[in-house]
């Protein structure tokens, strides 16, 4: 009796005879899978492959620069069935079969893996390919680690970052199914190649980073992200098409101040014109889906939050209050969208891209669009607490704080506060490392520096508002979820935090202290946990916002941490005369050094005080941003009242926008309390990143404190050649100085020493004066 063929056998004959490609692809599987079964003989087979590496003795054969032989059909015929003997001699038939069935099932999936390798496979097919292969029962869905490996490669590589150094994190994290559900939250035209641009992609990542975290980390339960839509980077080529506008693509090679002068217009061009109506449907659907929830719309671009450039603040990111009727709320959204197109053409995000050599990249602007996390309360909308954390703290109040120790800024209210700079408040900073070790400790700089105002929406009139936070506490503290995490009460010149129901919000003197979040929750030791993790699988440092309910804390953004350029320690001058001293720091300085300084643009504080007008102030920053572009780079420090480029009350600090400062070597902010001028510890706010990106050295100067001066007579007696830059300035002669040290000492520079590390800078005139003889 002729003895009955193996099943698999009789596929590999059918194979041969019906599809020669897929048994290739077959053969291959055998060939890797008799090697890791450790099968000597497929190892021998494959040296016949290679013939000038075992044709005689002559060594310069394994090194011959010409092709080696070619087999023919027949040839490769032979060497198939002979692959497969080796299997027949190794492997038993039933094994052999089972893992034919296994690559056949396999090939049903083939289709997915050949899609999303097409970088140009539109959004449509994804959303088809994805469903498709979605709808394939588990049980017969067979993929091999290596191709979910690619699969997840060339889908991060599709629509989150083409940059390798993201793919090689992304794809240990992001899984297949994450895309799924990102795909079916994507607006965009049927035909849209677009990614999702850089913020959503390192959010995605941030959170797929934490999620794999949890099991080993159950403090990190409690952790989401805010229900998240995404509009296709693309999109706004379509809507720049579709209004007829292509010529906006050349402006970032104008001259600034053109570029600066035809913004604010630009801007009401993109507010006044209409997106295709694909976008517009979608968009619909979208505001039907969320209802009448706070929605934020996020800016996006591919630059945005990547490795080499952060652009921190650069691009807009607009709140909604998403109430009334739905053509209301498209009408709104569709405004947002289009003013965050605008921005990318805006002078600040220009002059950054000129600067870091990327104006040649054709930028272009996804779309984030979440649900703003927070509580209704009466007719206002805000998170409990909010803020922006960092894994390296170049900013330490105590020298027992490490720089991996890391920085959180929190603020009650929407976290607009922690991460722009403002005229009138203070956030609150914590050292995720050090949780113990405060930055107030006496209970009346716990009272001077602590929180005054909120930022909120208001659901009434659709406005973002800030309110006094007094206001807000007395009259709905019982309605805030988790109040007693972020305030104390101060009663008889004690400040403790409120114990159970034994208070009454409207009946207590309230200040806002994080109390009992920094010190009887585990929010520091989660934050600590979600920063450590982060920069263990960026490879380094990185900069999270995230935001509460009081209940579950949504991570919000998470990006590479902007980092200056890391210098040699620099030995602190000794014995320096006080007649070549222009300034002595000794309160919160980070490390630095800059020799060689010939300008100082110095804003007076009395003649900044002395102007009423709120032009004239105004003007002030028009002037800065003149000389700022006028001087050699970073050739010149700025130093002047208050808080410079802070919103709010302009009285307390110069006005000015990146862009304005940019060029500058350091910026200084002098206190002077008489004034009201106090400078805010911005570490951490998009302001600040911007001078730590730029490696712009930042001294906050307390002149009248002890240890620290400021030569304000040295300067005021000096030349001032604002006239000689700007000849049309002389209403400001007293108000802004430019001093040039080669004036006050022939061939005269200032020297710049910051020790972090001793906490004191000084900066001082070389060469020296001569003592008289």
């Amino acid at each position: 009796m002729k003895k009955q063929k193996p099943e698999w056998r009789v596929v590999v004959e059918m194979l041969e005879k019906v599809d020669l490609v897929l048994l290739n692809r077959i053969l291959r599987r055998m060939i890797y899978y008799l090697h890791t079964s450790n099968v000597k003989d497929i190892s021998e087979l494959m040296k016949d492959l290679e013939p000038s590496y075992n044709s005689g003795n002559d060594s310069s054969e394994l090194y011959t620069n010409v092709p080696n032989p070619k087999l023919d059909l027949t040839a490769l015929r032979v060497f198939t069935e002979r692959v497969f003997q080796v299997a027949e001699k190794n492997i038993p038939d039933q094994e052999i079969s089972k893992q034919l069935e296994t690559w056949l099932s396999q090939e049903r999936t083939r289709f997915f893996s050949i899609a999303v390798e097409n970088i140009n496979i539109s959004l449509v097919q994804v959303k088809d390919v994805l469903k498709r292969f979605f709808n394939i029962p588990k049980s017969e869905l067979h993929l091999s680690p290596d191709e979910f490996v690619n699969i997840r490669v060339s889908l991060s590589r599709r629509f989150l970052s083409s940059t390798l150094r993201y793919i090689n994190i992304a794809k240990h994290y992001i899984r297949v199914k994450d895309f799924h559900g990102i795909v079916r939250n994507t607006i965009g035209a049927a035909r849209s190649t677009g990614r999702l641009g850089g913020k959503t992609a390192g959010l995605v990542l941030g959170h797929q980073i934490l999620d794999s975290e949890l099991e080993k980390y159950p403090e990190l339960s409690n952790v989401r992200v805010p229900r998240s839509w995404y509009i296709t980077s693309d999109t706004i080529l379509d809507f720049i098409h579709y209004n007829a506008l292509e010529e906006v693509t050349s402006l970032k090679y104008q001259d600034m101040d053109q570029i600066r002068t035809g913004y604010p217009y630009l801007q009401q061009l993109f507010k006044n014109s209409f997106f295709p109506p694909e976008i517009v449907d979608q968009l619909e659907l979208l505001l039907e889906h969320i209802g009448n929830k706070p929605i934020i719309i996020r800016s996006s671009s591919l630059l945005e939050d990547s490795f080499k450039a952060t652009f921190a603040g650069k691009y807009k990111s607009l709140f909604l209050s998403n109430t009334g009727e739905l053509s209301k709320r498209l009408n709104a959204l569709l405004d947002a969208i289009a003013e965050i197109y605008a921005s990318i053409f805006g002078p600040d995000p220009i002059e950054y891209r000129k600067e870091r050599g990327l104006v040649d990249f054709q930028e272009e602007m996804g779309i984030l669009i979440q649900e703003v996390v927070g509580t209704k309360v009466d007719k206002y909308f805000f998170p409990t607490y909010a803020g922006v954390a960092f894994s390296s703290n170049d900013f330490r109040w105590s020298p027992r704080i490490k720089r991996d120790d890391g920085m959180v800024r929190l603020v009650a209210g929407l976290g607009t506060r922690a991460v722009d700079r403002v005229g009138n408040d203070y956030p609150f900073l914590a050292s995720p490392g050090k949780p113990g070790l405060k930055v107030n400790i006496s209970n009346e700089d716990i009272l001077k520096y602590s929180q005054r105002y909120i930022d909120v929406l208001n659901l009434e009139t659709n406005k973002f508002e800030t309110l006094s936070m007094d206001f807000v506490l007395k009259e709905y503290g019982d309605s805030i979820p988790g109040i007693e995490k972020i305030i104390s009460i101060h009663k008889n010149d004690n400040i403790s935090p409120p114990i159970g129901i034994m208070w009454d919000p409207k009946e207590s003197d309230m200040v806002v202290t994080f109390q009992n979040l920094t010190d009887n929750s585990k929010f520091l030791k989660q934050m600590h946990i979600i920063l450590n993790s982060l920069k263990e699988a960026f490879g380094s440092p990185v900069d999270v916002e995230f935001a509460s309910d009081g209940n579950e804390l949504y991570i919000l953004q998470c990006r590479p941490q902007g980092q200056s350029k890391a210098g040699n320690a620099v030995k602190y001058p000794e014995h320096i005369a006080k007649e070549d001293i222009v300034f002595l720091g000794n309160k919160h300085i980070t490390p630095g050094y800059l020799p060689g300084i010939k300008y100082i643009i110095y804003v007076t504080p009395q003649g900044y005080q002395s102007l009423e007008k709120k032009e004239e102030l105004k003007e002030v920053a028009v002037l800065i941003s003149r000389l700022n572009h006028l001087l050699p780079s970073r050739s010149f420090i700025l130093a002047g009242p208050g808080r410079w480029g802070s919103r709010g009350d302009i009285k307390l600090g110069v006005q000015v926008a990146y862009s304005d400062i940019n060029k500058t070597a350091m910026l200084m902010e002098l206190a002077y309390s008489k004034d009201g001028y106090m400078p805010d510890l911005s570490f951490g706010t998009h302001f600040f990143q911007d001078l730590v990106e730029s490696d712009i050295k930042y001294l906050p100067l307390y002149p009248e404190t002890e240890g620290s001066f400021f030569n304000k007579e040295l300067l005021m007696r000096a030349e001032n050649l604002l006239l000689k830059l700007i000849p049309e300035a002389g209403s400001m002669m007293e108000v802004i100085k430019v001093v040039d040290f080669g004036n006050l000492r022939k061939e005269g520079k200032l020297n710049v020493v910051m020790d972090g590390d001793g906490n004191r800078a000084i900066g001082y005139i070389e060469p020296a004066l001569m003592p008289k003889s």
